[in-house]
């Protein structure tokens, strides 16, 4: 029986690199990605090209940040055997010019995810992060 892994940012170089290594491995990938512009959004969609169609990879247009979606698709596609958290907002200069973004998707959006696996018995859960978040304390540091 293939084992259900949720990987967030699967559009992004890393969330997609990993979601084609877990399919070639048998694993069904329920992939998740907001597909926002952070970066040029036609590289995203064409590694998301690379996977839609393979068998055993669904995708999902959703936002970490919002929490009833997310549910919904826990819901949706209970049960995961783990949630690999690859979704983050990159980009220290930008994170200053628009910290709300950034809070939103790399604290809210893990917190949810988080939370979520609580709930529905997730026990697994791997989070790839961002320098984004440990700006303010590098700054701090370099004082």
């Amino acid at each position: 029986m293939s084992r259900k892994i949720l990987v967030t940012g699967c559009a992004g170089f890393i969330g997609w690199k990993v979601s084609e290594v877990l399919l070639h491995q048998g694993y069904t990938v329920i992939g998740v990605d907001n597909l926002n512009d952070a970066y040029d959004p036609r590289l995203k969609r064409w590694r998301l090209a690379q996977l839609e169609g393979r068998p055993g990879f669904a995708f999902y247009r959703l936002d970490i940040g919002d929490r009833p979606a997310m549910e919904g698709l826990f819901r949706a596609e209970d049960p995961f055997d783990a949630v690999m958290n690859l979704a983050a907002r990159a980009g220290v200069r930008p994170s200053v010019e628009n910290p709300w973004a950034y809070y939103e998707t790399n604290v809210i959006g893990t917190l949810n995810l988080l939370e979520l696996c609580r709930e529905f018995g997730v026990r697994k859960f791997i989070l790839a992060s961002t320098s984004s978040l440990y700006y303010n304390i590098t700054m701090k540091l370099s004082k």
